[in-house]
């Protein structure tokens, strides 16, 4: 499977929405990523681990933070390419991003 790592500017929810504890630890964590396909126009939800750049914390709805994320899948970049947007998700929509850039593309062995 393919593995892709972006840069991106995200803005998370005030609190999650309200809805319980807060959405993410202070620095990031496991989220799921939906995305809508370049030339469908179809939604697809992908694993990622997103993680503040700088060790920067996170504070949902004051501001947007730049991020790493992480995600795999083979044809995530039909999905995800610089310019896109995209929304993460933890049991319910917790924010929304802008991909800045593609930093590494790697597939791992058969």
């Amino acid at each position: 499977m393919k593995q892709f790592k972006y840069r991106a500017l995200v803005r998370l929810d005030p609190a999650g929405g309200g809805i319980g504890s807060p959405p993410l630890p202070a620095t990031g964590g496991r989220v799921v990523v939906r995305a809508q396909h370049h030339d469908s126009h179809r939604y697809k939800i992908f694993g990622a681990l997103v993680n503040t750049v700088h060790g920067e914390t996170l504070r949902p709805a004051d501001h947007s933070v730049q991020m790493t994320v992480s995600v795999s899948g083979d044809d995530a970049s039909d999905y995800l390419e610089p310019g896109d947007s995209f929304v993460l998700w933890r049991g319910h929509d917790i924010g929304q991003g802008v991909i800045s850039r593609r930093l590494f593309f790697w597939a791992d062995a058969p």
